[in-house]
């Protein structure tokens, strides 16, 4: 019994305790204050100065809450918005596509290089009958104003109604019922002088100018119709008081009754051989103009584009 207590209490008072083989070692995380530029260089000047190294730390601890305390004061920068990317460049026309906006701009150009008068031959009639002066010019001016583009929309508007069907009918009818009010509007304005028009003032119900719609076979819409109305209105107003002052210029010496010359250069012009011949004239010169402006401006797109291919 006493042998065994010798034993036990010869044992150490305590063994160190082994670690197992598979247990991790617990990391540690080392936090590394961040130095500006600034305090590291006036730490530097400090240590050059023969300063000691408390001396050196408080003036380090000093920049530091400086500049701690500058940061809090500056207020915060705007935040920079991305850069947007640049638009990029629309693609280049093709020359079959410069080639049909060229044809589309001078199908659009009722004023000079598409004239209903002058390059389609549509109105000779009237204006040759009519036009011969610039008051009969004029009415005729007034009629196509209110006939040509309210006649055009009507008719679209019911084509559109019917499916597109009996255009020619629909065409016809439709000038004949604007024809109505715009004769008792154009009475109120011009009054008994509306007489001299003849014949040729109903005439313009069936007038190709008017009603020449009815053969295309497409369908506009309303919104074209009177853009397109207002476009043929304005170069057939152009080409009639064009030929309608010229007319009594050189028959009579006058424009609108007002002396001009001290005598007529050809009074043939007041007849409707005149007339005739004489708008045979402005249109020749006219559409020689537009064909020679129409042939420079598709040689400057053949010329464009041959020097791309290059």
């Amino acid at each position: 019994m006493q042998n065994e207590q010798n034993r036990k209490s010869s044992k150490p008072a305590g063994r160190p305790v082994r670690k197992k083989k598979n247990q991790p070692e617990q990391s540690q995380t080392v936090i590394i204050p961040q130095i500006s530029p600034e305090v590291l260089e006036r730490a530097r000047c400090a240590a050059a100065e023969g300063k000691t190294p408390q001396q050196i730390d408080q003036e380090a601890a000093q920049a530091a809450a400086e500049q701690a305390a500058q940061t809090q004061a500056a207020p915060a920068e705007a935040v920079r918005p991305a850069p947007q990317p640049k638009p990029s460049r629309p693609a280049r026309k093709t020359r079959a596509e410069a080639e049909a906006e060229l044809a589309q701009n001078i199908h659009d150009d009722h004023l000079w290089l598409n004239n209903p008068v002058m390059v389609r031959g549509l109105g000779l009639a009237p204006i040759v009958a009519m036009a011969s002066d610039g008051d009969r010019a004029l009415m005729l001016c007034v009629l196509s104003i209110l006939l040509l583009t309210a006649t055009r929309m009507l008719a679209v508007a019911i084509c559109h109604i019917t499916g597109n069907r009996f255009r020619p009918v629909v065409y016809a009818y439709s000038a004949a019922l604007i024809y109505i009010p715009v004769y008792i509007l154009m009475y109120n304005i011009f009054g008994n002088n509306l007489s001299i028009m003849g014949i040729y003032l109903p005439m313009m119900v069936v007038e190709p100018v008017i009603i020449k719609r009815m053969e295309a076979t497409e369908l506009e819409s309303i919104g074209e119709a009177f853009r397109r109305g207002i476009n043929n209105t304005v170069g057939l107003c152009v080409a009639i008081m064009l030929v309608g002052v010229l007319r009594e210029l050189l028959a009579y010496g006058t424009v609108f009754e007002n002396p001009v010359l001290s005598v007529g250069l050809l009074p043939l012009a007041a007849q409707p051989a005149g007339g005739f011949l004489l708008l045979g004239l402005i249109a020749a010169g006219w559409t020689a103009v537009g064909n020679a402006y129409v042939h420079y401006k598709q040689e400057e797109v053949r010329h464009l584009y041959a020097d791309r291919k290059h």
